[in-house]
């Protein structure tokens, strides 16, 4: 099953590192559009989704599930869902194809693996986006719009988080996708997320990279620093 939507040449670059007017040999250019077919043509994408109510106090999320309270303490994440009562916990993989592909090319190039790598990380992306806009339709038809998604490990949202989503999701059953000891994610071309369900408008475009903590510093930041 192909990837079905189409993964920006610009973002695979940006993932391996070129920013601005670095310039791009054709030999390296020709093998980022075949690692981009080879992504888009073996990717097998999924997405499982699922609403719940949320209360924000101060620096505290709590996520109401039937049978239990989730707790997440972030200050850039509460900055991200202010006013909002609901939110969307989400889980996504483009499958494993990804991660074999880059195994491949590992034996024979690091480099040529990591134009794998990048093409995977833009992909999911892509894929992400793409599932974000049929939300945001379906949503505003309702007179309700989404804030930026955001998942555990960005800014100040602790990775050990991803355990609450694995289990509100059903994560491996729902998707095929297993979390490690470590909180990886296998197939690794995997993203777990939130979305926070408001009716202010105005408050769409909060957060986004500049809104993280890690802006900074982080090589793969979408704004200027």
């Amino acid at each position: 099953m192909p990837l079905g939507v189409d993964i920006p040449v610009k973002e695979v670059q940006r993932y391996m590192g070129y920013r601005g007017l670095t310039e791009i040999s054709p030999d390296v250019q020709a093998k980022i559009n075949k690692a981009i077919d080879m992504v888009s043509a073996q990717s097998h994408p999924r997405i499982v989704t699922k609403e719940y109510p949320v209360r924000v106090r101060g620096n505290e999320i709590t996520i109401y599930n039937d049978t239990e309270e989730i707790v997440l303490t972030s200050e850039a994440l509460a900055r991200n869902l202010k006013g909002c009562c609901g939110a969307i916990l989400l889980a996504a993989t483009i499958g494993p194809a990804c991660d074999m592909l880059v195994r491949r090319a590992s034996v024979t190039s690091s480099a040529d693996a990591s134009i794998y790598q990048a093409a995977g990380a833009a992909a999911i992306e892509a894929f992400l986006d793409d599932q974000n806009a049929k939300l945001e339709k379906e949503y505003e038809a309702q007179g309700l719009f989404l804030r930026p998604r955001f998942s555990p490990g960005y800014g100040d949202l602790k990775l050990d988080h991803q355990k609450d989503w694995f289990r509100l999701l059903d994560i491996s059953k729902q998707i095929g996708v297993e979390l490690t000891d470590s909180l990886l994610m296998v197939p690794t071309k995997s993203v777990t997320a939130l979305i926070g369900i408001g009716i202010d408008k105005s408050k769409v475009g909060c957060s986004g990279c500049s809104g993280c903590s890690k802006h900074d510093t982080c090589a793969y930041s979408k704004e200027d620093k």
